[in-house]
């Protein structure tokens, strides 16, 4: 009766691939739709990589690596739950399948048409997929509002050599050198505000923030306009200010390969076109 009880302990103490990999696939789905759910909702990476945006301790970059890891881990264990720890009813029930034909043919047509609705319907931003995208889109340019935005389009990857042209005659030293001054760790001009930042537990908008009160600069791009100025402007803007239809510019944009409507931001489709909001303004002004 004791090597019963012996061997009853062994058992319960020896380490269960299964039990292991059907707890993991739980934790990887919950962290997998969370993060996925904080993505929708985040800031555009401008917001989010300028200023202090975090959610729940972290920040949109953290929350994509913890979405982009897990969905690995999660395909990995599907592999190992499948071909590892459950081969062999998985196979038996995989060559009955094919023996005896398909049983549950309507439930297979089925599965594969709401897919395909599913699928094609979020690239068309058919109804209700479309309008799901289009208030996840109205949420992140919310933030706008309560963060500072940057003065050009994904400033936090401007280095101090970069930089200094937009700060007039200073030069990237004297940059570096102010820098030093405030405490703030810096050693070689090439690294951008972003890594400053980062390694000196700050945010790029606050390095910015301190140069720009040291010189009272602001930087522009060519012809004297901020782009975030005409990043603000949506497609409804720019018919009334232009006094073209609505529908021309969004056919536009569609002829672009740009899904948009009258109040998608200049800045989303600068974003998407890979140009500046400027650029944007002047096409859809021509």
């Amino acid at each position: 009766m004791s090597h019963i009880l012996i061997n009853m302990k062994k058992e319960k103490q020896k380490f269960q691939l299964r039990s292991f990999t059907s707890f993991s696939l739980v934790i990887s789905t919950i962290i997998m739709s969370w993060s996925g759910f904080i993505l929708y909702i985040a800031p555009p990476g401008r917001i989010a990589n300028w200023g202090s945006w975090k959610l729940m301790l972290f920040t949109k970059a953290e929350w994509q690596a913890l979405h982009t890891i897990f969905s690995y881990l999660f395909f990995i264990l599907v592999i190992i739950h499948l071909f590892f720890v459950n081969w062999k009813a998985f196979l038996t029930y995989f060559k009955s399948k094919v023996m005896a034909g398909l049983n549950r043919k309507w439930e297979l047509v089925a599965s594969i048409s709401i897919s395909g609705i599913i699928f094609a319907g979020t690239l068309r931003s058919w109804t209700p997929f479309g309008p799901v995208m289009i208030f996840g889109d109205k949420v992140k340019e919310s933030w706008e509002t309560k963060f500072e935005t940057p003065p050009v389009i994904h400033m936090e990857d401007y280095t101090l050599l970069k930089l200094s042209s937009d700060f007039g005659d200073v030069s990237p030293e004297q940059l570096l050198k102010t820098l030093n001054e405030n405490n703030i760790e810096v050693s070689d001009t090439s690294i951008s505000l972003e890594t400053i930042a980062r390694e000196n537990h700050t945010t790029p908008v606050s390095i910015y923030n301190m140069l720009r009160s040291e010189y009272d600069k602001e930087p522009q791009r060519s012809g004297g306009e901020n782009q975030a100025g005409y990043g603000r402007y949506t497609v409804k803007i720019m018919s009334d200010n232009t006094g073209r239809g609505l529908s021309a510019l969004i056919r536009i944009l569609e002829e672009k390969g740009i899904e948009a409507n009258g109040e998608t931001s200049l800045r989303t489709i600068a974003n998407e076109l890979g140009v500046t909001p400027r650029e944007v303004y002047n096409m859809l002004a021509e």
